[in-house]
């Protein structure tokens, strides 16, 4: 077993780096995997998935179940905590949705389906917890087909937007943008081009906007005249400077 046990070390160190890497989690766990390698790996592995929540949640309540893990003992299958999350989230009960569903991700940690994730990061955001918003978007956007462009990429953007995350927030929206007109990602990464003080290339942007709305379905104009109206304005106002 020895013998095996430097190549169980590298492979361990490479795989906790690229997650970490992937996964944009904190840079320090680079450290403690280098420092550490076997005991840094497993631990950074049991925290991002949140292992530690789950054997204290076992050992205090116990837990059966199929493979599936529907089968669970105690208040609410895991199932029931999701959809009650959901319709929380709806109710814009946002306090009550993140009790609920971090619940959930206490029990189930990598298990947690996706759609779960994206609910609780919501409730995150609308209570400005932008940091662990983006940590649970970051998991689906990385993990899961459905979310690699649309809704959920888009607010991965918004928080590091709302982070003052400049750099990242324009390297988001123009992998957003490269994929699917969103009026709303088109009016932000506007703005940001505008902060970091490319104002020629955000007033394009907003020309775009303009001009994708225009060739736009009606019920899509509809539902972003709101940016429409803010990208007007931006160009008056720019205009009126000059």
């Amino acid at each position: 077993m020895g013998e095996y046990l430097p190549v169980i070390e590298v492979i361990l160190v490479i795989w906790a780096i690229s997650d970490c890497l992937q996964r944009r989690q904190s840079r320090a766990w680079i450290f403690v995997v280098l420092v550490f390698p076997i005991v840094g790996a497993l631990l950074y592995f049991a925290w991002t998935r949140n292992w530690f929540g789950r054997i204290s949640w076992a050992m205090a309540t116990g837990w059966s179940g199929g493979g599936d893990g529907t089968d669970v003992v105690g208040e609410g299958t895991p199932a029931e905590l999701q959809n009650k999350g959901a319709a929380l989230v709806r109710r814009g009960r946002h306090d009550e949705a993140v009790e609920v569903l971090e619940e959930l991700l206490a029990r189930e940690g990598p298990t947690v389906p996706s759609e779960a994730r994206y609910d609780i990061a919501m409730a995150y955001k609308a209570l400005g917890r932008y940091r662990d918003a983006r940590d649970q978007l970051s998991l689906i956007v990385g993990d899961d087909a459905k979310f690699h462009a649309g809704q959920a990429f888009l607010e991965l953007a918004d928080c590091h937007y709302q982070m003052k995350d400049e750099e990242q927030a324009l390297k988001l929206f123009e992998q957003l943008l490269r994929i699917i007109r969103f009026p709303e990602a088109r009016y932000k990464y506007g703005i940001l081009l505008d902060q970091v003080g490319r104002a020629n290339e955000a007033a394009e942007q907003m020309k775009l906007l303009l001009h994708e709305m225009d060739s736009a379905p009606e019920f899509h104009r509809d539902n972003n005249r709101r940016y429409a109206k803010l990208a007007k304005e931006y160009l008056e106002k720019k205009k009126e400077q000059l």
